[in-house]
């Protein structure tokens, strides 16, 4: 983003929350932050923000990526069941056992997979 893309959006800023005042140090100390973004990606961050808020948004705000991760956090039994699974792996001789009858089914004889 170029400076005066900064300084559109700093505009922008002003039309939505009359509150907010640009001047010269609010523009250089912005953009040093907002140059490595494209304007159209903290442009489209500004329109989500103004439509969720009441306040002008800070920097930080327009930077962030889309969060698409979940909110949940987990409660004592989900970590439980996270830490200790309660499901054990089968033994080798019921994994034999289920590829022996995997093979009858599919018509294939042991010898001939080597």
């Amino acid at each position: 983003m170029i400076k005066r893309e900064t300084y559109k959006l700093l505009e922008m800023i002003a039309e939505y929350y009359q509150q907010f005042k640009i001047n010269q140090k609010k523009i250089d100390t912005w953009h040093i932050v907002l140059q490595t973004y494209t304007f159209e990606e903290i442009e489209e961050n500004l329109i989500t923000y103004v439509a969720r808020s009441p306040y002008p948004p800070m920097l930080s705000e327009l930077t962030r990526k889309a969060e698409n991760i979940s909110r949940v956090i987990p409660d004592s039994q989900d970590t439980i069941a996270i830490l200790y699974p309660t499901s054990k792996p089968a033994n080798d001789e019921v994994v034999q056992a289920e590829l022996a009858k995997m093979r009858e089914i599919l018509g294939i004889r042991k010898d001939s997979c080597s």
